[in-house]
């Protein structure tokens, strides 16, 4: 195709997504949230117009001239993920200040790749590109190329999705994206699984026809990608929900159709993309003592959070060899895992399993839940303290991949009978146990995943075997498989980068094991956890920090979500400890969030100061995006306020509680998984508050932590707005507990024994 013809479509393509800005922008601020956070994959982004023919790397005389670009830029020892990268034929650079600057005096444009080394189609991206000396010398001869390691900077890898999602496309990862040397997007593509086998095809389509377009008209792309830029940020806006009207009951109408998505048919969550299952658990067990409920919906809530914790996470995440959970589902069943098992997904899947424990008193949730903490500390711990982000299986060669098996490959390594319960166990199929709507491009044919299908219970039943027989079998069958899989040429990838978000969140996993159970080791666990974090994250003016990598502390501040995580994590271990210096943690982090991040005026929240960065865009997440499983900071800082709130006295509280709750309830009413974390934590606010008066009364407090409500201890120097003037007259070793009535917080009744307290909290 000529260029003018080529020029002519790609305006019309620019012309279409301003276009479509424009009749979005004329329609209710509620529908707008409702588009954005459920838009399914209609994709805007430009459309190569190169033939097949062309090939991926242009004329020999391009690819001489850029044969000297083999050295990559990266700044070395920022992440295991980029280090990976050091010896790529593509000149890679990291995303740093003067990226731009270079841009603009190279006169080219930026491609950029934003994934990371937990995400096994990154992987499996990089190694594409790696194998295509075309298309290595196309990229090193086009543009400035940066490779963007999404657990560094989150913050880009949800600008990026939410580009995709305002141009009715999935926001699967990576995601690629074309940058003027202005800093504005000119075109992005997610790249799903089932495409990234074609990604040298895609990547040298899309970039031949942005070069092409940059040579002939450098100062139109620049227009119109700026002016495209900014209708789509007036789309990402939080302000357009404040017109909405209020509508009441948001938090159970939510909850209600947040239950409704599970289906009991297949067993599995309508719509869920990548969001953790263990996240939907949370949610249902904490509905399930929602006070507003009627008995039969909170049992219908915790029977649900039940049935996705057995089917989704113990017997479809959980990896029987080498322990831990996967980080979620490629598809839409749970037939076919992400082979990635990261830290993030285990604190999770131990957070959830320990709530379902402590609401059902069921062991079996227990022994799982400590399945997974026994598989993080014993895989994922790092040397010098702190968690590795997680392991990847690299898929970039599916026929080798050692978390899949052709049936011929099991039966030979096992006798007949382990092969036997195997085959039930793990519902292998001499045709492979993934289904075709999980591997529509047959790329795992024949083979079968292992993760459990049956119960223990079903499987004594089927293979007609004594408790202690059975055992014995299957841990000479996992065994067996396991030492295969470790002798498997392609070993995993660990990206031993540590966060502290992730951290907190493994923190506060532990937490809820404690609760569950009243034994001390995981208080002791959460606490090493999260001391480490405040030893480690933070700097010597007291600001934390988002990473650490080989034992050095990255220079760039932490995102908003990093400084809830922390923050909520730090108020966890204060209610079961009541000591005060985790309360002035907490305190010191959630004002120093607001202080960097947050607007005077109105209480918004970005995700990130820019420091560092070539251009500050501005991120607010206020809600989830599925493909990313993130954290909504708002919904998490939302709580950590109210939760503050009622233990001390801060003028800052209350207006910026006030200024999100409206956005949130509006955001959750549309859907109510991509405000999950508001959901949650809502329900947990309205369960009942036990105010101890200080020094606590040991049995008090051990009584309190294991039930699902709020601890606050009560000092003279702290302010208890529920109690008002009752607090004077509080003495010590008591309890007071509130319940909320009409939505309003109200005095039930007063303990001095643990015995009292247990009846007013059951």
């Amino acid at each position: 195709m000529h260029l003018p013809a080529i020029k002519l479509v790609w305006r019309r393509a620019i012309s279409l997504n301003i276009i479509v800005m424009n009749t979005h922008l004329a329609q209710s601020k509620l529908r707008l949230l409702a588009y954005m956070l459920t838009a399914i994959a209609v994709p805007l982004t430009m459309q190569a117009c190169r033939s097949k023919d062309d090939g991926a790397g242009g004329s020999n005389t391009q690819s001489e001239k850029t044969m000297g670009f083999t050295k990559a830029s990266l700044t070395k020892d920022q992440s295991s993920f980029i280090n990976s990268q050091e010896s790529s034929a593509v000149n890679w650079h990291g995303w740093h200040k003067d990226l731009l600057k270079q841009a603009a005096s190279e006169k080219k444009t930026i491609f950029a790749i934003i994934g990371s080394g937990t995400n096994p189609n990154t992987l499996e991206v990089l190694a594409r590109i790696n194998e295509s000396p075309a298309i290595c010398s196309l990229l090193n001869g086009h543009h400035i190329n940066v490779l963007i390691d999404s657990n560094l900077h989150p913050d880009m890898e949800f600008l990026a999705a939410s580009l995709c999602m305002t141009s009715q496309t999935n926001a699967s990862t990576p995601i690629l994206v074309w940058f003027s040397y202005q800093g504005h997007p000119i075109s992005w593509n997610p790249v799903e699984r089932k495409v990234s086998s074609d990604i040298a095809e895609l990547i040298s389509s899309m970039s031949q026809t942005i070069h092409s377009m940059w040579l002939e008209g450098p100062e139109y792309v620049l227009a119109h990608s700026r002016d495209d830029y900014e209708k789509r940020m007036v789309l990402s806006n939080p302000e357009t929900l404040e017109e909405a009207p209020y509508t009441p009951g948001v938090i159970l109408k939510a909850a209600r159709k947040s239950a409704s998505l599970f289906d009991p048919t297949s067993n599995t969550i309508d719509n869920i993309g990548n969001l953790s299952p263990a996240r939907y658990v949370e949610l249902m067990v904490r509905a399930s003592h929602h006070p507003d409920l009627s008995p039969s919906q909170r049992e219908h809530y915790l029977e649900l959070a039940c049935l996705t914790a057995d089917h989704l996470i113990i017997h479809g995440l959980a990896d029987p060899l080498d322990g831990g959970v996967f980080s979620g589902v490629q598809y839409t069943t749970n037939a076919l895992p992400r082979f990635s098992k990261t830290l993030r997904a285990q604190a999770l899947s131990m957070k959830a399993l320990y709530s379902v424990c402590q609401s059902t008193q069921d062991p079996h949730y227990l022994k799982a839940a400590d399945s997974i903490l026994a598989y993080t500390k014993k895989t994922l711990s790092l040397d010098g303290g702190g968690y590795a982000l997680g392991t990847t299986y690299l898929s970039d060669k599916e026929n080798d991949n050692p978390c899949i098996w052709t049936l011929d490959e099991i039966e030979a390594a096992l006798s007949e009978k382990e092969f036997e319960v195997a085959s039930i166990a793990f519902g292998l199929n001499k045709l492979g146990n993934i289904p075709f709507i999980d591997n529509p491009n047959q790329a795992y044919s024949n083979k079968n995943s292992l993760t459990w299908k049956v119960t223990i219970a079903d499987l004594a039943s089927q293979t007609s075997m004594n408790s202690a027989a059975l055992t014995k079998t299957l841990e000479s069958i996992t065994g067996k498989l396991a030492k295969l899989r470790s002798e498997n040429p392609l070993k995993p990838f660990t990206e031993n980068l540590t966060t502290s978000g992730s951290a907190a969140l493994f923190a506060s996993a532990c937490l809820s094991g404690y609760r569950a159970t009243g034994n001390p080791s995981y208080l002791e666990q959460a606490k090493d956890s999260l001391t480490h974090t405040r030893n480690s994250f933070i700097d010597q003016d007291g600001n934390l920090h988002r990473a650490r990598f080989n034992g050095s502390l990255h220079s760039h501040p932490a995102m908003g979500a990093d400084h809830a995580l922390v923050c909520q994590a730090a108020l966890d271990l204060h209610e079961v400890t009541l000591d005060p210096t985790w309360l002035e943690f907490a305190h010191d982090l959630h004002s120093r969030m607001n202080k960097m991040l947050a607007d005077t005026n109105n209480h918004h929240i970005k995700e990130y100061d820019g420091t560092g960065y070539p251009q500050p865009y501005i991120v607010n997440m206020y809600y989830t995006i599925h493909e990313l499983d993130n954290d909504s900071t708002w919904g998490l800082a939302h709580s950590n306020a109210k939760r503050l709130s009622l233990r001390l006295a801060d003028e800052t509280f209350s207006p910026q509680i006030e200024k999100l709750e409206p956005i949130l309830r509006k955001s959750a009413l549309a859907s109510p998984t991509a405000c999950i974390d508001f959901l949650t934590r809502e329900c947990i606010a309205n369960t009942k508050r036990v105010y101890i008066k200080t020094p606590a009364s040991p049995e008090l407090l051990a009584t309190a932590s294991k039930y699902p409500c709020q601890i606050i201890a009560v000092t003279d120097e702290g302010a208890y707005p529920e109690l008002g003037p009752e607090t004077a007259k509080l003495t010590a070793g008591t309890a007071t507990v509130v319940a909320t009535v009409a939505g309003q917080g109200k005095t039930i009744g007063s303990a001095s024994s643990a015995a009292e307290l247990d009846a007013l909290l059951k």
